[in-house]
């Protein structure tokens, strides 16, 4: 997961070739992927292959015609009926250099483009097994774990729409039953996200919550018979939880 501020950016990388979940913001005059993916991508050797589109709101997709740029063969997923997209709607499922992607939400006569609109995809590698939830509230965390439960069981969840309070909802967490939790969170952030409520939720399922706006960037590395959470801010300077000026992190 990039540290993208207020937007989300998780790029899932294998054998040198990456696929991108969301592409993060955009602003008059630049946008985040520009500034920071795909400079990422290059910086790292990976040829972006594919990117997958939660919704159409503006910190998801709003980096789109910058990767596109950057990477023209990319093959483009969304449930966003947009041409040259393929499709990501419940059911639809693909393999990409040995991993299985499974789009559990939404159904394909759902109407609209906002949050409960966002491709909820697992990805697995048949041992272990990644929860995407673009920005998902209470109504489509409710039907998910009404119609596919079994399907969302996973070791590692990306949190629902930045950690608000209109997310993660008990039912859906209980499903998931996640070892850790990663948010995509700007640092001081004007909807003061993510919000403390929901933290607490996730430690009181004892679920381990990370989030880019203390962690920075953060990867997770899986292997044969574990896996881990690296935060980069944590990584390069280890007394980081200490340097946060005194600002309580629901203020972020």
């Amino acid at each position: 997961m990039l540290d993208v501020g207020h937007g989300l950016a998780v790029v899932i990388s294998r054998h040198g070739k990456a696929v991108l979940y969301d592409t993060g913001n955009r602003w008059p005059g630049g946008d985040v992927a520009h500034s920071q993916i795909i400079p990422w991508l290059e910086w790292q050797g990976l040829m972006l292959t594919d990117v997958v589109i939660s919704h159409a709101h503006l910190d998801h997709i709003g980096g789109l015609p910058s990767i596109q740029s950057a990477f023209p063969y990319a093959r483009v997923r969304s449930a966003l009926k947009r041409p040259g997209h393929f499709p990501c709607y419940r059911n639809v499922s693909w393999r990409w250099q040995g991993l299985s992607f499974k789009a559990l939400w939404p159904p394909e006569e759902m109407p609209g483009e906002g949050n409960n609109q966002s491709c909820v995809v697992a990805v697995s590698d048949g041992r272990w097994r990644v929860l995407l939830t673009g920005d998902i509230e209470r109504e489509a965390e409710l039907r998910l774990v009404a119609g596919q439960r079994a399907a969302l069981a996973a070791d590692l969840l990306q949190v629902p729409h930045h950690g608000s309070r209109t997310s993660s909802t008990p039912p859906l967490l209980r499903a998931v039953a996640p070892k850790a939790a990663i948010a995509s969170a700007a640092r001081y952030s004007a909807w003061r996200l993510p919000a403390a409520k929901i933290i607490a939720r996730y430690s009181e399922n004892h679920i381990i919550w990370r989030d880019t706006a203390l962690s920075g960037q953060i990867s997770a590395r899986f292997f044969v018979d574990n896996w881990h959470l690296l935060g980069l801010r944590e990584q390069i300077m280890n007394r980081w939880y200490h340097q946060w000026f005194g600002v309580p992190r629901e203020s972020r």
